[in-house]
């Protein structure tokens, strides 16, 4: 879930809403053309980064409380082809996972890598899907939010600019990333140099159900996202935070998460 909100806020991007701008920030809609295509650009090509992952693992005690269980550290292997994305548990509560285990996990997935592939679509084809759904998905979100550009600020002696973003009035967003942006407002920091987005900090302004562990989110909980320039001219999240009220299975409960995306390398 938490890997589909960074979609959303990487997404969130020139649904211009026609405010006056203050005059020392660039001109509005050159500036969201060029954050946009950005955008796209790190969007068409995330599949093509293997990255490693951190995250401490939520639970639910006996007496209804949502806990931390240990932490755990992953190898994800991404591909255009959800059901062939490889996410391999290396390390457990520091400990390191066993050549026993490893060998295990590897097995598990080149099984399922046969299975899929006997009905998938040649590697173009993937590659292809993979654009389409990353634009479909940005249009959606675009289409959902409006955005104000706001002020511009320094960070380590560089200008960024602050965007503000919130639903658009009578927004009908159609896939799950444009649902969950509709209520979320917040802003947004981008490096005015590349144009690329670097922090987003978002606060739910109303309650939104996903599934899966944690089945709903409710309003006022905040979640923030770091981008960092993993390679030349690409942009990934490195950081994603999740405080505020969740459900989980059949309880609300207070969930204050981390994960971190780090250790970035191309497959190609």
């Amino acid at each position: 879930m938490l890997r589909s909100a960074v979609s959303v806020v990487v997404s969130m991007w020139i649904a211009a809403s026609g405010a006056a701008q203050p005059g020392d920030l660039p001109e509005r809609d050159p500036f969201f053309k060029e954050v946009r295509a950005a955008l796209a650009r790190s969007q068409a090509v995330w599949h093509r980064y293997a990255y490693t992952e951190r995250r401490t693992e939520l639970h639910m005690n006996p007496f209804g409380r949502m806990g931390t269980g240990g932490t755990r550290v992953t190898e994800v292997r991404p591909h255009a082809n959800s059901q062939l994305t490889y996410r391999r548990v290396i390390e457990r509560n520091g400990v390191p996972v066993s050549k026993p285990d490893l060998e295990r996990q590897d097995a598990e997935h080149r099984a399922r890598v046969a299975r899929v592939q006997r009905d998938a679509a040649d590697a173009e084809n993937d590659d292809r899907l993979a654009r389409t759904r990353a634009q479909l998905i940005l249009d959606d979100v675009l289409g959902t939010l409006q955005f104000e550009l706001d002020r511009r600020e320094m960070r380590n002696d560089k200008p960024v600019i602050v965007i503000s973003f919130a639903a658009k009035p009578n927004a009908r967003p159609l896939t799950r990333e444009g649902r969950l942006a509709r209520v979320f407002a917040g802003s947004v920091w981008i490096d005015e140099a590349s144009r690329e987005v670097i922090d987003v900090r978002a606060v739910a302004t109303d309650d939104v159900s996903f599934g899966g562990f944690i089945a709903k989110v409710y309003e006022g909980t905040e979640a923030t996202v770091a981008r960092r320039e993993i390679e030349t001219g690409v942009w990934m999240p490195t950081r994603v935070t999740l405080t505020g009220d969740v459900r989980a299975l059949f309880r609300k409960t207070r969930v204050d998460h981390v994960i971190e995306w780090y250790d970035y390398r191309n497959m190609q």
